[in-house]
């Protein structure tokens, strides 16, 4: 399901991250960020998921044209 836009689905969206698994990509990102930051891997995702889900809350919504 992709990520909603808008401040008030922000908790929806970071629990769609940490329940999903993540791609290879990702959780290549997610090790990274664990190793650099001396955290667990637990703790590296929901970094990640927090700030991915910030990131779409940013975006706006699309107008509909008239």
């Amino acid at each position: 399901m992709p990520l909603q836009t808008g401040k008030n689905s922000l908790g929806k969206n970071i629990k769609e991250l940490m329940r999903k698994k993540p791609s290879k990509s990702r959780d290549k990102a997610i090790r990274t960020i664990a190793a650099k930051s001396g955290t667990t891997y637990k703790q590296a995702r929901q970094k990640q998921a927090i700030a991915i889900a910030l990131s779409a809350a940013r975006k706006s919504k699309r107008k509909k044209k008239k």
